[in-house]
């Protein structure tokens, strides 16, 4: 429920939130080699020490599994002639009666705020009852395995980003064998001063661009979001050419709109705010609001002045930097107004503003809305002419050298005098 919390800052106050947030990842877990082993014996088999060698030395572990470094033999069936590195996640030993336990107190306290029509109105009762469905998927690993698939053929076409793959005919329900992914965590190269060397800030930036790319990618176009993309998820290596590229890691909450339909109008709120048209973002929540319940909106032209305001009030300002507050004024206007609020563009929100957190980290100056809006006109343009590719820090440098290329205009003169 902590961690649950931990991503609500619409609901909690931020000190609430400093305190817990650490419950994410921060969990100090010991399980004797012998329980390591029963828990193997029982996915795998009795004889799972001819498939699988072992390192007891955790790599590391959350609040639901803990993952350890293996080697996978090869076998007689298999069309590999070498061991593979991989590595080895389990659940924890009776996490699962815990978890219910969290879990029904949860969804008893969503069925209490469902009764109060203030709160009813913010949707905090789905909200949890959907968490509460993500933390059960959490416990079966065959979801992570499911979700890992999905992501590694929504990148297939980008260089630029790694997820594990599982190993067919070791996956189950507690215990999830997949590709060891070695690499340096993002977190280093976010604490080191770029002051070092050029070197250091190129890669920095490259980094900064890349973790941008990613979160736009699967907020406004592949509508399945990683639901917990903090720097420990997120490792860097070197391609052969020398260019980094993010693998990413724990995929086991994800997020995604159930239609394509509500999907585009979550992307096109977000996208309006990140254009500062307050106004079509409030229509467009009035219209999803309509479309399931016709008429509950009271004072509409009231909520869209609202929150208009409120975008103006914060114009000279990336809207970024502006989520919390926009969040917890726009729970308010919806109480108010009788708009009820899609649970979605919370996550989508919260989302966005945890990949500005870790880019800022890379790139100070960064302006993300500046950032963002040309990669996602670019991809758009892309996609109406059927290219599934998304754009990449390659595809801007062949803009650049396109304009270049003309008598008289040049990279630094693109965005001048429009």
């Amino acid at each position: 429920m902590a961690q649950w919390a931990s991503t609500r800052p619409d609901v909690f106050p931020p000190r609430l939130i400093e305190k817990i947030v650490c419950l994410q990842d921060d969990v100090k877990v010991h399980h004797s080699l012998a329980t390591v082993e029963h828990t193997l014996e029982e996915a795998f088999g009795p004889d799972w020490k001819n498939q699988l060698d072992l390192d007891p030395n955790p790599l590391g572990a959350g609040s639901v599994a803990q993952v350890f470094r293996g080697t996978l033999k090869p076998s007689n069936s298999s069309h590999e002639s070498t061991p593979k590195a991989v590595a080895i996640k389990m659940i924890h030993p009776h996490v699962e009666s815990m978890v219910k336990t969290d879990m029904e107190l949860l969804s008893y306290i969503a069925s209490i705020i469902d009764t109060v029509p203030s709160l009813e109105i913010l949707s905090l009762g789905e909200t949890m009852r959907q968490f509460a469905d993500a933390m059960n998927k959490q416990l079966d690993l065959r979801f992570e395995a499911h979700n890992l698939i999905k992501f590694a053929k929504k990148f297939a076409n980008e260089s630029w980003a790694l997820f594990p793959s599982p190993i067919d005919g070791f996956v189950t329900k507690n215990v999830l064998v997949e590709s060891l992914m070695e690499g340096v965590p993002i977190a280093s190269f976010m604490q080191l001063k770029s002051e070092i060397g050029d070197s250091i800030h190129q890669v920095k930036m490259k980094l900064s661009d890349l973790g941008c790319r990613l979160i736009l990618k699967m907020v406004f176009f592949d509508n399945f979001i990683h639901g917990d993309l903090h720097p420990g998820n997120i490792f860097v290596q070197f391609q052969p050419n020398g260019e980094p590229r993010l693998v990413i890691l724990d995929c086991g909450i994800v997020y995604q709109s159930p239609t394509d339909l509500e999907h585009q109008k979550l992307v096109d709120i977000c996208f309006s705010f990140m254009q500062h048209d307050g106004r079509r973002a409030a229509k467009l929540m009035i219209e999803s609001v309509n479309d399931k319940t016709p008429g509950i909106v009271k004072h509409a032209e009231q909520f869209c002045e609202s929150i208009q305001k409120m975008v103006d009030d914060t114009e000279m300002h990336s809207y970024f930097e502006h989520i919390g507050e926009y969040v917890s004024t726009i729970c308010e206007l919806a109480r108010v107004h009788v708009v009820r609020l899609d649970p979605g563009y919370f996550k989508i929100a919260m989302a966005l503003k945890v990949a500005e957190g870790i880019s800022l980290a890379l790139n100070r100056d960064l302006d993300l809305v500046s950032k963002c809006v040309p990669i996602v006109l670019q991809a758009r343009t892309l996609q109406a002419l059927g290219i599934s590719k998304f754009p990449s820090p390659e595809d801007d440098n062949e803009v650049l050298k396109s304009f270049d290329s003309k008598e008289g205009h040049s990279s630094s003169t693109l965005y001048k005098g429009g």
